[in-house]
């Protein structure tokens, strides 16, 4: 597989509780061959009246395949938590081989799975 068929996805939640508990869904369904939940960051946005709001808020990141992005957007925006539009995808630019491998086993090779 090309690298850029690997995707790195950000899902902006409001809460710690949410964040690991996407993580969770996302791998036990098998939408991502791992999920990240770093600590939470403060968030500056421009409101549609022109001011400025901050909030607290998980960027979790998941690893996935391309042809899985739907199906996990769609998962992910079930659950309770998710700011949106806060979800987004990257393709990966460079893998490492032995984690290609890997996420082609968990992922690609999952016939039964999503």
């Amino acid at each position: 597989m090309d690298p850029a068929d690997f995707l790195i996805v950000t899902i902006i939640v409001d809460g710690e509780a949410h964040a690991i508990r996407l993580a969770e869904v996302l791998v036990e369904e098998r939408l991502a061959a791992s999920v990240q939940v770093p600590p939470p960051h403060e968030s500056y946005r421009m409101m549609e009246t022109g001011g400025m709001a901050v909030y607290r808020e998980w960027a979790v990141r998941a690893v996935t395949i391309a042809g899985r992005f739907d199906a996990l957007s769609d998962r992910a925006a079930t659950l309770p938590g998710i700011v949106m539009p806060g979800i987004t995808a990257a393709p990966l630019s460079v893998v490492h081989p032995k984690f290609t491998g890997w996420l082609e086993q968990v992922l690609v090779a999952c016939t039964e799975c999503g």
